[in-house]
């Protein structure tokens, strides 16, 4: 298992832009963090084992006591699934389009890159596009066009239109990451531009 700080980390000198976030191994820790970076934030495992089987990610925490539950909330959960660890990791919480970004190893094509539908939609519709790496701006932009979630990132009931631009440039740049066979999920994208909320290395 790799540690969340360390793949982002690794995606935030490859040019993405990451969620702020804090390592942090105690309460008074997450407490600190939380205050500077602002509520609402989220915590969650500095692991990226699959942190919704384990109880291992804690979202819409708006303030200080709701962070010191939620902190004996998680230490009870991921002692119940006997995961003895107190590497945890503070990150802002932001609003926008979830989506799937990644990178596989294809017998054929050797690399390709993934865009898709993200967060709880991952599994449930499988809304993905996918291209043989290296791509170009045209073909994130066609990837874009593929999927599903298109309509929401133009701005669907209401909302703002997402940075179209910014997730092109996201997906340009990932997929010239040499050597790793990882998933950002979820990538979420807003007006202000794409942000990683978590990566899961598969293979280095």
């Amino acid at each position: 298992m790799n540690r969340i700080s360390d793949n982002l980390k690794l995606l935030e000198k490859a040019g993405l832009q990451i969620i702020e976030y804090f390592p942090v191994s105690s309460l008074s820790e997450a407490v600190k963090h939380a205050e500077k970076i602002g509520y609402p934030v989220v915590l969650k495992i500095n692991s990226d084992i699959h942190k919704t089987e384990v109880g291992g990610i804690i979202t819409s925490i708006h303030d200080k006591n709701d962070l010191e539950r939620s902190w004996k909330q998680m230490l009870e959960n991921l002692d119940k699934h006997k995961i003895k660890t107190k590497d945890l990791l503070i990150q802002k919480q932001i609003s926008g389009i979830e989506l799937i970004l990644g990178l596989k190893k294809d017998i054929v094509f050797d690399k390709v890159i993934m865009l898709g539908s993200g967060g709880i939609l991952t599994e449930i519709i499988k809304d993905v596009s996918f291209r043989v790496c290296p791509i170009t701006e045209k073909d994130a932009s066609d990837m874009i066009n593929e999927i599903k979630s298109k309509k929401l990132l133009e701005g669907a009931r209401g909302q703002k239109p997402a940075n179209i631009e910014k997730l092109k440039h996201t997906i340009v740049k990932l997929s010239k990451l040499s050597a790793k066979e990882l998933d950002i999920n979820p990538l979420i994208v807003n007006e202000n531009g794409s942000f990683v909320a978590d990566v899961r290395i598969i293979k280095d």
